[in-house]
């Protein structure tokens, strides 16, 4: 009788005659990347935030995320493509984008205009549920590079409201656009949905400038923990643990001193 390594010889010979592919490994093509224009960050994910994906960065405020999203379309803006950024709570400041090196006419802010928010401030979960409609259109669209969904000052428990369903329709969407999709949230809550997840936490603070009559704050100092990257590797290998590291954001009246 033959043993068990000659038939399965036999078999992949026969299949590989009728179905090249049937037991052919499938390597995964490693994606499309943006640099954030951080190096410290994109040499700890690979690169840059994937194309095509969903991207998570959570953290309490004054975290770094913000900025960190910032940097990111300014890289992308300055290569000639087009970024939205859906404001859940009417939180960016376009000169703070412009100093970030943002290229404001390639960038499309969706808002809250003033009457709408004065009728939905007591109302968050309508304000969310208005910007995933709008995210959902802006995939459903095409033609942007990145779309930012700042979630940032949505309470946790509004956030873990949103159906697992709407995570994976952005997931499928986004694939389907090639466009890299950036959650800006307090908690992460798109649970495996997210390919690349980042978390951000307060490092050190740089201390008041010495020179000059007035001092003033200089810099802050971030820290980011990568706590998910399904790009790297193969799925077959051990979870990697959580990497860190650290950057600074410069204030702008520091850059113009």
């Amino acid at each position: 009788m033959p043993s068990a390594a000659t038939i399965r010889v036999q078999i992949e010979s026969t299949l590989a005659q009728r179905v090249p592919a049937a037991l052919t490994l499938k390597i995964k093509q490693a994606p499309e990347v943006f640099a954030s224009g951080m190096p410290e960050v994109d040499a700890m994910i690979g690169g840059g935030i994937p194309r095509g994906t969903i991207t998570e960065v959570s953290g309490p405020s004054s975290t770094g995320k913000t900025s960190f999203a910032l940097c990111t379309l300014a890289s992308i803006t300055q290569l000639g493509n087009a970024c939205a950024w859906v404001d859940v709570s009417d939180a960016l400041s376009p000169e703070t984008a412009a100093a970030s090196g943002v290229e404001l006419r390639r960038l499309l802010w969706l808002r809250m205009s003033a009457e709408r928010r004065t009728k939905l401030a007591d109302k968050p979960w309508s304000r969310l549920e208005q910007a995933l409609k709008a995210t959902d259109l802006l995939l459903q669209t095409g033609g942007f590079a990145a779309v930012v969904l700042d979630m940032s000052d949505a309470l946790p428990q509004h956030t873990q409201r949103i159906p697992l369903g709407t995570w994976y329709r952005f997931r499928l969407a986004a694939e389907h656009a090639r466009t890299a999709l950036v959650f800006l949230t307090q908690s992460p809550c798109a649970s495996s949905c997210a390919t690349l997840s980042l978390r951000c936490d307060p490092a050190s603070v740089v201390p008041f400038s010495s020179q000059g009559e007035t001092p003033l704050f200089e810099r802050q100092q971030y820290q980011f923990a990568r706590e998910r990257n399904r790009n790297e590797g193969s799925p077959f290998m051990h979870r990697r643990p959580a990497q860190r590291v650290s950057w600074s954001a410069e204030t702008l009246w520091s850059r113009v001193r």
